[in-house]
């Protein structure tokens, strides 16, 4: 997915001049064919995060449209007042591309575990939040972000995700519905942990079990007004993801839900916990360890 993120900011750069990359100590090599093609639009700095968003800031000011990429907990924690006051309160077209969301870093320690970063970002006004499921995602959500004013934070995985939102040729900041909606059981998520869904979704399709997955690659507002009706008829749903229990999608929905003033359903979560991980391994070992892989959540939905 970054790689993909990274070859599509190349490709609006050589469409657009005002498109400008900055990346933070990303490694020999990465973009160099953008570095050689367009090198006034490339920047690669050292790692000094709250410098590179005021950097981008600066260039956002004078009229252009700054993609800037580094790890994700970098950016939500090392440099968040900057991202508050430089971006939000400025209201500014920067886009950051968040490396690594959720434990995809988890090797390395919690000091790199992006775990809490969609509430940070949504507590900031002005920002956009996403959370692309994969690669195709990924490339029609910053193609459709050029003509956008509002900063943007957008979180993505490790790479080599399966694509499995090719039926989607455009980014209508909507909910995306895999299913029929009659099923009553119904998986709420975002990011990569649709691809862990839809895994469950086949696991309790072959016992004759039918649900239905709806992912949410924006996080700001949910549009759930098409499906109150169908939420109020005694619907369960299970919040499915790669984040800490508050903040993240689940008091999304709980937020809109009261907004909406619906109050006859049941609601569940599977999350990472509310703790620092202490124990070491990779993505997968966590998302395993916390119920997150398709197996773990089918086995979860027929447990209620």
């Amino acid at each position: 997915m970054r790689q993909k993120a990274l070859s599509t900011v190349h490709e609006l750069a050589k469409l657009d001049s005002r498109v400008i990359f900055i990346g933070s100590d990303l490694g020999a090599g990465t973009l160099k064919e953008m570095k050689d093609d367009i090198p006034k639009q490339f920047f690669m700095e050292g790692i000094s995060e709250q410098y590179l968003i005021g950097f981008a800031a600066g260039l956002a000011q004078e009229g252009f449209i700054p993609f800037v990429n580094t790890i994700g907990t970098f950016f939500a924690r090392r440099a968040f007042e900057q991202i508050s006051i430089d971006l939000g309160l400025h209201n500014l077209p920067v886009r950051l591309l968040s490396s690594g969301g959720g434990m995809v870093y988890a090797p390395l320690g919690p000091t790199h575990t992006a775990i809490e970063d969609i509430s940070l970002m949504l507590s900031v006004p002005n920002m956009k939040v996403f959370a692309p499921a994969d690669s195709h995602e990924m490339n029609i959500l910053l193609k459709v972000s050029i003509e956008d004013p509002n900063p943007y934070y957008i979180r993505f995985g490790k790479g080599g995700e399966k694509v499995v939102t090719h039926r989607f040729d455009y980014f209508d900041f909507k909910p995306k519905i895999f299913g029929e909606l009659n099923s009553g059981i119904f998986l709420f998520t975002t990011g990569i942990t649709l691809q862990h869904c839809l895994e469950a979704q086949s696991i309790l399709q072959s016992f004759g079990q039918n649900l239905t997955v709806i992912h949410f690659p924006y996080l700001n507002d949910l549009n759930l007004i098409d499906l109150v009706s169908i939420i109020e008829s005694n619907a369960i749903i299970v919040c499915v993801e790669e984040h800490v229990p508050r903040g993240g999608l689940y008091t999304q929905v709980l937020h809109e839900l009261a907004r909406l003033n619906v109050l006859n359903f049941k609601i569940y979560q599977k999350s990472l916990p509310k703790e620092f991980a202490i124990n070491y391994g990779s993505q997968m070992d966590h998302l395993e360890l916390n119920g997150l892989t398709g197996p773990k959540i089918a086995n979860y939905v027929q447990s209620l």
